[in-house]
């Protein structure tokens, strides 16, 4: 089972720790013992000395040991002040005990051969003492001489071992309670020690590590404060950074392989998709030449015809056989072509040049034929091919000059046209002025000679002519609009004041249709140089067609507003521009809007409405009175007003989402009158809407 660095580091301390301190205690009761035991001996001697030179005086006189009295005594007294000695014996050289310290003496058994042999070796001093140990006593032995220097006694003096027992005992709880504070101490700091200086430092790395493992190349370790950890860390940040390097660079080696992989793959299927369709390509060319509507020839470089489709079989009368491998020239002998030579020669400009193209006449045999000769250059590798394209156009040439002859009628007509209404309006005009005239007279100082029937007759009579006299001032004006032969007579004028009176002279028809109008003047708006009288013609039009194709309780809205627009710009519509493109291009115009909530009008019909004598829709569902709605009028009004906008250098122009008679969507005529820079002062330019442009 694995342990974690901590807890063997942990345990490892632990028995160092107890080791040594358990050897050095040891060690020293060990030695506290033997010191101890030998300053017991050293005392016991000390002992044995002076009782041996006490009894040895004695001795000197010439007293055996045996009669001197006193001697136990003497014993008793010599241990008494020292509580570790146990006995203080005298035996004789034979080991028999001839004097105790006291009448219980302890077991002892001091054999004479073993006193002997302590004093046999000749290395021992006289009268040194020995020590010996008997069972569980540590004796010392002194010899005692007599007055011959001959050995007459021993004096033994001894200590049990329970003494030293007993002090090495209180050693070791000593020892024992200082092992275990000291023990603690020294653990604990070595722990702490190990857990911040060692086990921390390899944490953070393993972690570090560990996160590396998993992926994460942003890990980093913050220096750390034992050297070789730093260093350590260094190489891990190091190796982190190389890795993640290498990381992304084989990500980016791995998205470049996968996309220039995908690239492949789909260039692959791109390839199989061009092989593919290169084949459906060559087949359809094959089809496409064959079934080609125009005769197609491939001539080599001598011009000789290589290919030749089935058209050119149909159109030229020749077979395929006959055509193939022969030069250009016996063909365009055998069909009988015009200007042979210049046909050859520019099929040889072709070859240097892209494209050329010629008319060329030929026979088939049967009839003569027109044919339309474009001749290009191809490739083939590095050979140059001609193509020769014939296409027949007997019958355009045909319907062309058909179209022309119609054409020149056509211009001949549109003349007699404008000259039958210069001519027709003149002469209608002067009967017309008299029959108004006699009617007139009639209404006015004939009154009272008449019937009220006669009355009521010349009245029809009379509205009849003023109606007719206004078509053919619209029909004048209309020719002189053509003619370019219109006169301005330009004044200053408000354009507002302009509007509110065409308005005013129509509230009798709004009035009658039930329709609501609604103005929204810019109040801005600078001086307008124009004609009024033209002017207000071509708002009361403009106007006045909104309340035909508009139904009964509808709306009509007009709005002026101050824009700018491009110079000499077609009116094709209307668009928005921001006020940064605004430059020198523009130029100011005040703009006239006429909406209303009527049939609408269909696109195809934008440009047409402003035709003479253009109706939209079905004439047949016009009524015939003069503001009623959808009525019929002569299809001049809009006509002219589009002529009085375009003499005053303005446009005009409608919108509308298409005709529709149930949903009602409403058109819109946008009106542009450009104003005079010079006209309109340096105020102006303040007050321009910057938000729409027209063009």
């Amino acid at each position: 089972m694995k342990q974690s660095l901590e807890k063997r580091i942990t345990v490892f301390a632990f028995a160092i720790l107890a080791m040594t301190i358990l050897a050095s205690t040891t060690m020293e009761i060990v030695a506290i013992r033997r010191d101890y035991t030998k300053e017991i001996q050293l005392r016991s001697r000390t002992i044995a000395t002076s009782l041996k030179t006490s009894i040895e005086k004695v001795l000197a006189l010439g007293i055996k040991i045996n009669d001197v009295n006193g001697i136990a005594e003497k014993c008793g007294e010599s241990i008494q002040s020292d509580q570790d000695m146990a006995y203080c014996i005298i035996t004789d050289v034979n080991g028999n005990i001839l004097f105790s310290s006291n009448k219980q003496t302890p077991h002892v058994t001091i054999s004479a051969n073993l006193l002997k042999s302590q004093y046999a070796t000749p290395s021992k001093e006289p009268h040194s003492a020995a020590a010996l140990k008997l069972g569980s006593f540590f004796n010392t032995s002194l010899p005692v001489h007599s007055f011959d220097t001959s050995i007459a006694a021993y004096i033994n003096i001894g200590f049990h071992q329970s003494r030293i027992d007993d002090k090495v005992q209180d050693l070791v709880i000593r020892a024992i309670v200082v092992l275990l504070v000291f023990f603690s101490i020294a653990f604990i700091t070595v722990v702490i020690y190990v857990k911040k200086c060692i086990v921390a430092p390899i944490s953070t790395l393993l972690k570090c590590v560990t996160k590396i493992s998993q992926g994460d190349y942003s890990a980093h370790i913050q220096p750390l404060q034992i050297l070789e950890f730093d260093e350590l860390s260094v190489k891990i940040n190091q190796m982190s950074a190389a890795l993640k390097s290498r990381d992304n660079e084989l990500r980016n080696n791995y998205d470049e392989l996968t996309s220039t992989h995908k690239h492949l793959h789909n260039s692959y299927i791109q390839l199989e998709a061009l092989s593919l369709e290169l084949e459906k390509s060559e087949e359809l060319f094959r089809k496409i030449l064959e079934e080609s509507g125009d005769a197609i020839l491939i001539l080599d470089k001598s011009e000789h015809i290589m290919i030749a489709n089935k058209r050119c079989t149909e159109l030229f009368g020749i077979s395929h056989a006959e055509m193939a491998g022969q030069h250009i020239s016996s063909l365009l002998l055998s069909i009988q072509a015009d200007n042979i030579s210049h046909i050859l020669n520019t099929i040889n400009s072709g070859l240097h040049n892209e494209f050329v193209s010629e008319d060329m006449i030929f026979s088939n045999g049967q009839e003569q034929r027109i044919g339309k000769l474009d001749i290009s250059n191809i490739s083939q590798g590095e050979k140059k091919l001609l193509q020769l394209v014939i296409r027949d156009v007997t019958r355009e040439r045909e319907i062309l000059n058909n179209l022309e002859e119609s054409a020149a009628g056509l211009s001949r007509l549109n003349k007699m046209k404008d000259s039958f209404l210069g001519l027709a309006s003149h002469e209608l005009k002067t009967p017309l002025t008299v029959i108004l005239g006699y009617s007139e007279l009639l209404q006015n100082d004939m009154k009272d000679q008449i019937s009220d029937t006669a009355a009521e007759m010349v009245a029809n009579i009379s509205n009849a002519a003023i109606r007719l006299d206004g078509i053919i001032k619209d029909m004048i004006d209309v020719s002189l609009f053509d003619q370019n032969q219109i006169s301005l007579k330009r004044t200053h004028f408000d354009i507002n004041q302009l509007v509110e009176s065409t308005i005013q002279e129509l509230r009798f028809f709004f009035a009658i249709r039930k329709q609501e109008i609604a103005v929204d003047l810019e109040p801005s708006l600078p001086l307008y140089y124009g004609d009024r009288s033209r002017l207000a013609q071509m708002l009361s039009n403009v106007i006045g067609n909104a309340i035909k194709f508009t139904p009964d309780g509808g709306r009509i809205s007009v709005k002026t507003a101050l824009r700018r627009i491009l110079n000499n710009t077609a009116s094709e519509g209307y668009f928005e521009i921001t006020s940064t493109q605004i430059g020198r291009r523009y130029q100011d115009a005040i703009e006239i809007t006429v909406s209303d909530t009527g049939i609408g009008i269909n696109r195809d019909d934008y440009l047409k409405i402003f035709d003479k004598f253009y109706e939209v829709g079905n004439i047949e569902e016009h009524s015939s009175g003069k503001v009623a709605f959808k009525s019929r009028g002569a299809g001049l009004g809009l006509s002219i007003a589009k002529g009085v906008a375009e003499i005053h250098g303005g446009q005009i122009w409608v919108e509308s989402s298409g005709q529709n008679l149930t949903s009602m969507p409403g058109s819109t005529f946008f009106i542009v009158l450009p104003l005079d820079r010079d006209e309109v002062g340096d105020t102006m330019t303040a007050n321009i809407s910057d938000d729409t442009l027209l063009h």
